[in-house]
């Protein structure tokens, strides 16, 4: 008698670590993140009566508020440069992780209908929504290109490291998204409280105010402050001028690269029953 033949057995397992995110299928689907990434426009201009001008709208109507605030009512340390200056560079920054935040934390709840009949990287919905925030992050740049050249401020060769801070800023963005994003499948509170988070961290952060305004612990706690160096580093590549040193800087960049790696894991723990709890 013949033995048997055996059938080869398909054994499905879950992938570990990062590799259950998708990194390695990310570069197979170009054309969904592109699709992403044209819906995101759509929805963010196309059915607005200023559309496209909300870009210019969003960065300088708080920098021209501020202007008046901290120079009619108060004054503000600025180190000799112009107040509106100051204010609009630290906006670079600012507008582009906030917003990348407010829309990013929000993007996995919003596409629960989807993500629980089709799978794709789930990675790919954040991401799409921080890359559309490089058309307001250049927008902002040329607003801070028309104040320099209105008070006549030269540019230094500081200003080659700026694709390095787009890259700093946008992965800023798409690693608090990431953790809000991740936390708001299983708890909707997240989405209540990021609106007094984002308000809250604004206040925390130099954006209206200079670093030589503050001194002892308010000065040590907000250099703990991820957004800190990011601002400063904007503030030294356009205007050439700091109060951070050149090893708060690298430590800035260190925990950034942290907090993309603990967005990155907390999407992985949060996508291994996310179809059934979202």
């Amino acid at each position: 008698m013949s033995s048997a033949r055996l059938s080869p057995v398909l054994e499905l397992e879950p992938r570990r670590g990062l590799d259950g995110l998708g990194l390695r299928e990310l570069h197979h689907t170009g054309n969904l993140l592109w699709l992403f990434i044209l819906r995101e426009f759509k929805l963010r201009y196309v059915q607005t009566a200023l559309g496209p001008l909300w870009v210019i709208v969003n960065p300088l109507v708080p920098a021209l508020l501020f202007t008046f605030v901290f120079t009619k009512v108060t004054t503000i340390e600025t180190g000799g440069l112009p107040y509106l200056a100051v204010v609009t560079v630290a906006m670079v920054p600012w507008n582009t992780v906030s917003r990348t935040l407010a829309r990013g934390g929000g993007s996995l709840v919003g596409q629960r209908q989807l993500l629980t009949k089709v799978y794709f990287p789930r990675l790919l919905i954040p991401l799409s929504i921080a890359i559309t925030f490089i058309v307001d992050y250049f927008v902002a740049l040329g607003i801070v290109g028309v104040v320099m050249l209105r008070f006549d401020l030269p540019v230094t060769w500081h200003i080659v490291v700026l694709p390095a801070l787009v890259v700093w800023t946008l992965s800023l963005g798409l690693a608090t998204s990431l953790l809000v994003a991740a936390v708001s499948v299983r708890r909707r509170d997240a989405l209540s409280a990021l609106p007094i988070a984002i308000q809250v961290w604004l206040y925390v952060s130099p954006v209206i105010y200079t670093l030589d305004s503050l001194s002892g612990v308010a000065r040590t706690l907000i250099d703990f402050n991820p957004m800190t160096s990011l601002v400063e580093a904007h503030r030294w590549a356009i205007t050439g001028s700091t109060e951070l040193g050149a090893t708060a800087m690298v430590g800035g960049v260190l925990m950034n690269l942290a907090l993309v790696l603990i967005g990155l894991a907390s999407l992985r723990v949060a996508e291994r029953n996310m179809a059934d709890v979202i």
